[in-house]
């Protein structure tokens, strides 16, 4: 009874202060525990980029090739240098590195036209209807969806290994050699979730800021046996962000 009544007075105050769109989804009782606007059509950003590790799963291509980065986007990798796919994809995933998203879609195949083609038609596939995917990175406002079709997906994910293993590693070290240069580098990794240092049951994450998103986190969380979609859109800073997921932790998920 206590939960509730904290539960319930929580929700009174997201009114002023919360996101603009949030939810805590308990798969085992299909229902939402806490939410709010969960059908907002709502810009996405860095997000956008578990779609585009969906992309490259679904794509079939061979994860230990090495492609060329390339593209306008910034990043970690020197353009030009030869990466596996499975590195761009933990970098890419883990601290949301913008030009390895872009050198993953270029070299899709068929190109960075066709991924574009081929992700929007999984979406149509799963049945999204007010989800849509106009770059690989998140970073045109044009990368939209909903409390409602995020927290699908991220069931869909759940079978995917790599994704969930490159989105919830801590910290990792690439080593790799620049073009036209005979020394290594060695590039630290680390995850832009600050709660996945903070909590054990986080399966699977992924944060993003534009300005036209503000703050955004998707996750799977699985406690005692029981699967869970967090996601909240629209908050204006990291503080209440982290406020939004801490609530939904702290009253329900425990």
């Amino acid at each position: 009874m206590f939960k509730r009544i904290l539960l319930t007075l929580c929700l009174l105050f997201a009114n002023s202060v919360y996101a603009n769109s949030y939810g805590l989804y308990d798969f085992d009782n299909v229902r939402y525990e806490h939410s709010r606007n969960t059908t907002d059509v709502r810009s996405i950003a860095s997000i956008t980029k578990l779609f585009t590790a969906y992309a490259v799963v679904m794509s079939l291509v061979d994860l230990d090739e090495k492609v060329k980065v390339q593209g306008k986007s910034s990043g970690r990798f020197a353009r030009g240098s030869y990466l596996q796919r499975s590195e761009l994809m933990r970098a890419m995933l883990m601290s949301s590195d913008n030009l390895a998203a872009e050198t993953l879609a270029h070299a899709h195949p068929g190109g960075y036209d066709k991924f574009i083609e081929d992700i929007n038609g999984h979406l149509v596939l799963n049945g999204f209807k007010e989800t849509k995917i106009v770059d690989a990175t998140g970073l045109l406002a044009g990368n939209v969806s909903t409390v409602d079709e995020l927290k699908e997906f991220l069931f869909i994910l759940r079978r995917i290994d790599i994704i969930r293993y490159y989105s919830s590693g801590k910290i990792h070290s690439v080593k790799y050699q620049p073009p036209k240069s005979k020394k290594t580098i060695t590039i630290q990794l680390r995850n832009t979730n600050p709660q996945i240092f903070t909590y054990d049951s986080i399966v699977l994450t992924k944060t993003g800021f534009t300005n036209a998103a503000g703050r955004c986190l998707a996750m799977l969380v699985e406690k005692n046996g029981v699967l869970y979609a967090m996601i909240t859109l629209g908050n204006k800073d990291v503080r209440q962000r982290t406020g939004v997921i801490n609530e939904m932790f702290n009253v329900h998920v425990q």
